[in-house]
């Protein structure tokens, strides 16, 4: 692989993402996106151009670290006949794929809110797969990963990455660097990766 075809993405102190090698950039509405070999990504939520960056990071006091993780940052089990399955609430992006595919199994208004009895160790696995943050594991910890595009701009909410490689922390305990979510308003209190604090703060992309 060529050196201008690694796929790799590095924090801008104070500003935005800046990506190399990717050629798959989805965006908010589902469409494809041109590709340059060196892109920029908003990662301040101020861009008047979503998702790349404009330069607003520089007026609106947007700052790389800070603010308090959404949750903690730990691997919870919830045990199964045939299968265990783990959360991390910390690098949960509240995308609610699990919800979608095994509603059955994952539903965040009962307690547990994980009934891997529920569901067949099929379904349980293709929610691993689905889920763009790495929160949720099988014990391992083991991840699956989605065919998607490299990065994918979810509306009103984070980048989707999988495969590019970030040059900087992980995410959080259990967490895997193959696929993971990163904040794009500015809002989490785990930068760079989302924290779901867009969610529950109610934030809007206006892409």
């Amino acid at each position: 692989m060529s050196e201008t075809h690694t796929l790799i993405i590095e924090e801008r102190e104070n500003g935005p993402f800046v990506v190399k090698g990717v050629t798959r950039l989805q965006g908010a509405g589902g469409e494809m996106l041109d590709c340059k070999p060196v892109m920029a990504l908003c990662r301040c939520g101020g861009s008047k151009n979503k998702p790349f960056c404009d330069g607003s990071h520089k007026t609106n006091g947007f700052q790389s670290r800070g603010g308090e993780p959404a949750g903690r940052d730990r691997l919870i089990p919830y045990e199964g006949a045939e299968v265990t399955v783990s959360f991390n609430p910390r690098i949960c992006s509240h995308a609610a794929e699990c919800a979608r595919i095994a509603p059955d199994v994952f539903n965040s208004a009962e307690r547990p809110w994980i009934k891997p009895d529920n569901g067949s160790v099929a379904e349980i696995g293709a929610v691993i797969a689905a889920c763009p943050s790495g929160a949720l594991t099988l014990a391992g910890p083991t991840h699956g990963i989605s065919n998607r595009a490299e990065i994918e701009v979810s509306r009103d909410g984070p980048y989707w990455i999988t495969g590019p490689q970030i040059d900087g922390p992980g995410a959080g305990e259990g967490a895997t660097p193959k696929k993971y979510v990163l904040c794009r308003c500015g809002l989490s209190g785990n930068k760079p990766y989302c924290d779901g604090t867009h969610k529950d703060k109610g934030w809007k992309s206006g892409d």
